[in-house]
């Protein structure tokens, strides 16, 4: 989906988003990706401006609801003076429902991060734990759940959590409507930033493939 809004009067505000997902569920393997952005002005000063896409490649094993694979993130926030942030790393994970219409997972894992900022670059390894529910409510509905909460394995206050919730309605074959909710969370905020940042995005998602 991507959505722009422009209001003017009292407040001059524009703000551009784009949220793009694209999930393959097969019986050896998954793959789950998404591809989050923001770019937003108030006044003339920028007041949004974030880009985030993850990936996460899952070979099941076993009774197929245990599984071994690879996250990487790629992450860019203007505002937090992060210029650049990638991780990558292996992790494991159990699909507590591995249901056609309904799936629930929980994983574990260990990133390598390199970071770089206005002060310089950085490298450190992080620990990693994520849920993911997905119900497919009908041929027309769906809902979709997912946390993570990460930290520094050297300073375990040097952490931070993302939530997504939300909800989507088939219009036809192609077209959406859809609502979600996305909440970040970081325990040791950039200087002039908050420690929870609350994001809601309403409109109409369109199937490419």
């Amino acid at each position: 989906s991507l959505g722009a809004s422009y209001k003017d009067g009292n407040t001059e505000k524009t703000l551009y988003t784009m949220n793009l997902k694209g999930d393959r569920f097969a019986p050896k393997s998954d793959w789950i990706n998404s591809l989050y952005g923001e770019y937003g002005k108030t006044e003339g000063e920028q007041t949004e401006g974030q880009l985030r896409g993850q990936s996460n490649y899952r070979y099941k094993f076993g009774s197929e609801n245990f599984y071994g694979g690879i996250f990487g993130e790629g992450y860019h926030d203007a505002l937090k003076d992060i210029n650049a942030r990638i991780k990558i790393g292996p992790n494991v994970g159990y699909y507590f429902i591995n249901e056609e219409d309904m799936k629930l997972d929980g994983s574990f894992g260990i990133n390598e991060v390199y970071e770089r900022t206005s002060e310089g670059e950085d490298t450190y390894a992080e620990w990693r734990v994520a849920g993911n529910f997905l119900w497919t409510i009908s041929e027309a509905g769906s809902a979709y759940l997912n946390a993570e909460y990460s930290a520094n394995v050297e300073d375990y206050e040097d952490g931070e959590g993302l939530l997504v919730l939300g909800a989507k309605s088939q219009l036809n074959e192609k077209l959406a409507m859809f609502i979600e909710l996305r909440e970040e969370y970081d325990n040791m905020p950039t200087s002039g930033t908050d420690h929870t940042d609350t994001t809601i995005i309403a409109g109409l998602s369109y199937d490419i493939l």
